[in-house]
């Protein structure tokens, strides 16, 4: 792989989402819910444009293996951010999602990368994502985005901050397809590689 590959411009973009995670997490630990929500904002439209321009331009194995990992790691953040937010509308030792969710959706992550790593260095190929693992990711963005919205104009309503709220009841819906597709990820690659 050239040098000039690791600068295409959809490297760039995925390059620059790993850099606004720093900020989101300066942000939201400082409580700067508005700057946290338009840092992570602007991390999520990255992903969006580093995708189409990607394509344009020819998808690589490097560019398509560091954007699955860099959504990892923005998403393990605003999950991490979120099991540890406090506010004085939560009972004493409660969490705005449980650890359990936490621990679910990153132990799929990991999991698969994990296996993605060991693939490249069997094979030499970067498995793509497949719709179900696009679901799955576009969900985690957008009830994570939501979230972050309510706490940033509604956390003074006490039903938006407290244990069993409307995040922790929106975050069913990306935790269900992370788990399907690692399932459907594993199952069809297997089935795949066994054939």
């Amino acid at each position: 792989m050239k040098y000039n590959d690791y600068l295409r411009t959809a490297n760039l973009l995925t390059y620059s989402r790993l850099l606004l995670t720093v900020p989101f997490i300066l942000c939201f630990r400082a409580k700067l819910m508005v700057p946290a929500t338009i840092c992570f904002g602007i991390a999520s439209l990255t992903d969006l444009f580093d995708g189409k321009i990607a394509r344009k331009q020819g998808v690589t194995q490097f560019g398509s293996f560091l954007d699955s990992f860099v959504d990892k790691i923005l998403i393990g953040a605003a999950l991490i951010c979120l099991y540890f937010f406090q506010h004085e509308n939560l009972e004493n030792g409660a969490h705005l999602i449980p650890i359990w969710m936490v621990y679910v959706i990153l132990g799929r992550e990991i999991v698969v990368t994990v296996f993605r790593i060991f693939f490249v260095a069997r094979h030499g190929e970067v498995i793509s994502a497949n719709r179900w693992g696009k679901y799955k990711t576009s969900s985690q963005v957008i009830v994570i985005l939501i979230g972050l919205v309510l706490l940033s104009f509604l956390s003074d309503f006490s039903y938006v901050v407290q244990k069993h709220g409307p995040i922790y009841f929106l975050m069913y819906l990306p935790l269900i397809l992370t788990v399907t597709s690692g399932l459907e990820f594993f199952y069809g690659n297997l089935r795949t590689r066994s054939a």
